[in-house]
């Protein structure tokens, strides 16, 4: 676990976000979200205050703004999702439909989905949209890549970006940590998975940040990194549909999946050779 936990930690430093979706679906393979989501999200907590702690400096009026309106949505929408995750009976099921909304997401990202909705209308509907992906955070732990697929939209710099879904991260994660208490979800083995993790979430932290830093094209390394998300998801999918369909078609999915972020990812590297030119 300490292995996967360090991997995932690298994109958290560099981009404010990845963590849980890099994480969660490496271990679904072999635990449930019962016993890994109240680990992941006691970690998140401590690595999304310090996310907002590095980026205070990067708060704009613009950011601020959309943290507010957003921040209603994610805090009622991750404590149904605890609720959500404490009544799931069917765990094999709930992986699937877990993958399911994930991989959608995550190629849309890849994609470069854009579509801005502007602070305006964001004031009126900001909570209704925040409200869904709190309620994948509180079942999951994943929100990183909605989040950035919805702030990506709104035509923020990547300072800004880093800062606002640092704290929406935060809000999140401290409210479906008080429904974890709440709700019975939480026990006290996950303080003792996340202390003896700690160390490999500091070191691929750091190491994040260093290469956050120092790489001269981010957009290059997050779009590896969704790649790497969208391949591990496609066989989490595949390999948990195999034990509720016919198994002869279960790699299918995995096979779709991955044929789709090859054709995304050249035609990223495509656009990048013309925009260098």
């Amino acid at each position: 676990m300490s292995v996967i936990i360090f991997i995932a930690s690298i994109p958290t430093g560099a981009f404010a976000y990845g963590f849980s979706s890099t994480a969660t679906p490496l271990l679904l393979i072999r635990y449930t979200n019962k016993q890994i989501s109240p680990i992941l999200n006691f970690i998140e907590m401590f690595q999304n205050l310090t996310n907002v702690i590095l980026n205070f400096k990067n708060y704009s009026i613009r950011s601020l703004v959309f943290t507010i309106f957003g921040t209603p949505g994610v805090l009622i929408g991750s404590i149904v999702g605890a609720y959500i995750l404490k009544i799931s009976a069917n765990e094999t099921l709930f992986k699937v439909i877990v993958y399911s909304i994930l991989i959608p997401l995550i190629l849309l990202q890849a994609a470069g989905f854009r579509k801005e909705i502007g602070l305006e209308k964001w004031k009126k509907i900001g909570y209704l949209v925040t409200f869904p992906v709190g309620v994948l955070y509180g079942v999951t732990t994943i929100s990183g890549p909605p989040l950035a697929l919805i702030i990506n939209n709104q035509g923020l710099t990547k300072q800004e970006f880093k800062f606002a879904i640092a704290v929406l991260r935060t809000v999140e994660s401290v409210s479906t940590f008080g429904a974890y208490l709440t709700l019975g979800i939480f026990n006290p083995q996950v303080i003792y998975y996340a202390t003896v993790t700690s160390p490999a979430v500091i070191a691929g932290m750091l190491i994040g940040i260093f290469m956050g830093n120092v790489i001269k094209h981010k957009e290059d390394f997050r779009r590896l990194v969704m790649s790497f998300d969208s391949w591990i998801s496609g066989y989490g999918l595949s390999f948990n549909l195999a034990k509720v369909v016919d198994y002869g078609v279960w790699y299918w999915p995995m096979t779709a999946i991955i044929a789709i972020d090859l054709y995304l990812l050249l035609r990223y590297i495509k656009g990048r050779r013309r925009l260098l030119k």
